[in-house]
């Protein structure tokens, strides 16, 4: 059997994957206005949200200022897309989108939407731990990152928390891998990037020589080829098959 390349490190995107979105709430904010909708519907329907805000990439965001803080989603692509994709397939009405999406903005400006910690996160990070790596986030967001891993209690696990607001640059530029890589003062290759969105963190992990693994809950939206797990808690089982870490190091099995 060949022998399993080594692994020290993991980085995180944030939301979407640690946290997620409050579809309780927003599945509710939705049925308020007149079309009824559940929760487990729309979080089906979000795979679209994220088909269409892959094909939006390269597109501004009308009225852009450099002042302006990012979407969550970052400006590489059309967030409007991302939350439009996954009301079309949750068949809402279009006519009743543009009042939704103002309630769901408005939502975003305060608490914010992603809001949820992801059901198996607190244990996926500490089989991660077991396995004797390292932790840490790399976030396209709105400067809120740190603040909603704390909130979802998980801040604990992690060295640091890299932000797109705060440092500048965002995913797909290798250049926000390359700051969690210098503070980690590990090279590429033994840094695992795991994350929701193809065309930020597929693509730019990637760019910057980094493996990944994409969470696909349904399983049609990876690329063919590309590494995917259904669930964030099935990461550390996954890990332990593809590579060595310091504890199966130090256990002797490994090849």
């Amino acid at each position: 059997m060949a022998e399993r390349p080594p692994l020290d490190a993991v980085l995180f995107d944030a939301g979407g994957t640690l946290g997620r979105l409050d579809f309780e709430w927003m599945a509710t904010a939705v049925t308020a206005l007149g079309f009824e909708l559940d929760a487990a519907a729309l979080r089906d329907a979000e795979i679209e949200g994220r088909r269409r805000y892959d094909d939006s990439v390269g597109m501004p965001r009308p009225g852009d200022r450099p002042d302006e803080p990012s979407p969550p989603l970052g400006a590489a692509g059309d967030t409007h897309a991302y939350f439009v994709g996954m009301l079309a397939q949750a068949r809402v009405p279009e006519a009743l989108v543009p009042r939704v999406l103002e309630r769901w903005l408005e939502r975003q400006r305060g608490p914010g939407l992603w809001s949820r910690r992801m059901e198996g996160a607190a244990e996926a990070l500490a089989g991660v731990r077991a396995l004797g790596l390292r932790r840490a986030v790399v976030s396209n967001s709105d400067g809120r990152a740190e603040q909603h891993v704390r909130d979802w209690g998980l801040l604990g696990e992690l060295e640091f928390v890299v932000d797109s607001q705060l440092v500048g640059v965002e995913k797909p530029d290798p250049r926000i891998f390359h700051i969690g890589l210098e503070r980690l003062r590990l090279p590429a290759e033994r840094v695992l990037y795991v994350g929701d969105i193809r065309c930020c963190d597929e693509t730019g992990s990637r760019a910057a020589g980094l493996p990944f693994v994409l969470i696909d809950p349904t399983g049609e939206y990876a690329a063919p080829g590309s590494a995917s797990i259904a669930r964030i808690s099935a990461l550390p089982d996954w890990i332990a098959t593809r590579f060595t870490t310091p504890a199966i190091a130090r256990s002797g099995a490994t090849g």
